[in-house]
């Protein structure tokens, strides 16, 4: 028997929430590109936990 897989909420979260920051990147300033860098390392993080 396969183990059902669940989706993680809070990786949901973290990448549509760093979506939107590159968005913001190429709409508004590059700075915002450090937001969704440090959202991808909190995303990592969150999925070597399971």
């Amino acid at each position: 028997m396969k183990k059902q897989k669940r989706i993680n909420k809070r990786v949901v979260i973290y990448s549509i929430l760093a979506l939107g920051f590159l968005a913001l990147t190429y709409l508004v300033d590059w700075i915002f590109i450090i937001g969704a860098v440090i959202l991808m390392i909190l995303n990592q993080k969150e999925l070597r936990k399971d």
